[in-house]
């Protein structure tokens, strides 16, 4: 065989075997398909100097070692990973800070698990709150209802061991949001930066669903354009990104004692509506309104069956997802 059709041979051959190996590592499980896999709710240990970590003044993404153990049914595994404090606001005024997991790729992969391996941890932020925690997962589980163009969602018991022995080792419920990337590779598409590429379309039914879901849990803590609290997924078969929301520790619907409108808007506790519509009419939401409707009895479902939060804050759940269906009936804000 001439040497310049050996070559093209191995081209050829060496091609075929990267690609066959990108689509076994793009169809390996991820860590949070593992723990969603089974159970209502999974088990997480995190061991580690957290007197250091909570006390740490540097900015996002500053990470200190730790152990995490996960635990679903009967299998469990275990990691060592990196911790870091996040948040903006969460982190001046509560106890507990929300935190971010890394976990290590190469193990990860070794272990037959794809590479996705940042996961926002969201915590209790005062002690004996964990009703707020609660209430802004179920907030997810509405989205995630309404539209798979959404943050998947983990419900977790955590026991946080701080080896320094100046934090009292303590357990409370939490839940694991979905890794960035991987929610965009799940929509078929890629993460950017709204700041960096000037974004003149969107993706207008998942536009009107947010706006009006937006309004329906009383959350004004968002921004299109500056992606604040949205992360925007460009898909490869469409010209138009997908925004998707998240954080709604500061909506009615969770209705946190800290939680308060976004200043430029004219209403003065979250508990009041507020629709932050950019579109060329509202008529255009009279359709997504009678979806909606829909899926009322889901929603309500959705808060009634959840067996870990107490009777009555899912009523208080349930009666604010009503004011906003009378609203829808008497088209209070169209």
């Amino acid at each position: 065989m001439k040497w310049p059709l050996l070559i093209a041979t191995f081209l050829i051959c060496f091609s075929a075997c990267k690609t066959e190996e990108s689509k076994s590592i793009n169809l390996s499980p991820s860590i949070f398909d593992w723990l969603s896999a089974k159970e209502d709710m999974v088990h997480l240990e995190i061991k580690g100097d957290l007197d250091h970590l909570f006390g740490d003044l540097h900015e996002a993404d500053h990470y200190h070692p730790a152990s995490l153990k996960l635990e679903r049914g009967d299998s469990s595994l275990q990691f060592d990973i990196e911790l870091s404090r996040r948040g903006v606001t969460r982190r001046k005024i509560c106890d507990f800070p929300p935190i971010k997991l890394k976990l290590p790729n190469d193990t990860l992969e070794n272990q037959g698990f794809s590479r996705f391996n940042n996961y926002k941890l969201v915590t209790h932020c005062m002690e004996g709150e964990d009703e707020l925690v609660l209430k802004e997962y179920l907030t997810y589980k509405l989205f995630n209802q309404l539209t798979p163009k959404s943050f998947r969602v983990k419900l977790a018991k955590i026991r946080y061991l701080d080896e320094s022995g100046a934090v009292a080792d303590d357990e409370h419920f939490g839940f694991l949001i979905e890794d960035n990337k991987e929610l965009a590779k799940r929509l078929g598409g890629k993460l950017i930066n709204p700041e960096k590429l000037k974004i003149t379309r969107v993706d207008k039914e998942q536009y009107k669903n947010m706006v009006l879901f937006q309004y329906m849990i009383g959350n004004t803590d968002w921004n299109l354009s500056k992606g604040h609290n949205i992360k925007w997924v460009q898909p490869k078969d469409s010209e138009v990104p997908t925004p998707v929301p998240y954080d709604f520790d500061y909506c009615g619907l969770v209705n946190a004692p800290y939680a308060v409108p976004h200043p430029q808007i004219p209403i003065k506790h979250v508990r009041e509506r507020f629709l932050q519509w950019r579109g060329k009419s509202k008529e255009e939401l009279v359709p997504i309104c009678e979806n909606f409707k829909t899926q009322k009895a889901a929603f309500i479902n959705t808060c009634q069956e959840f067996k870990n939060l107490e009777l009555a804050h899912k009523e208080d759940m349930i009666s604010f997802l009503e004011s906003f269906f009378q609203e829808v009936e008497d088209k209070a804000f169209l």
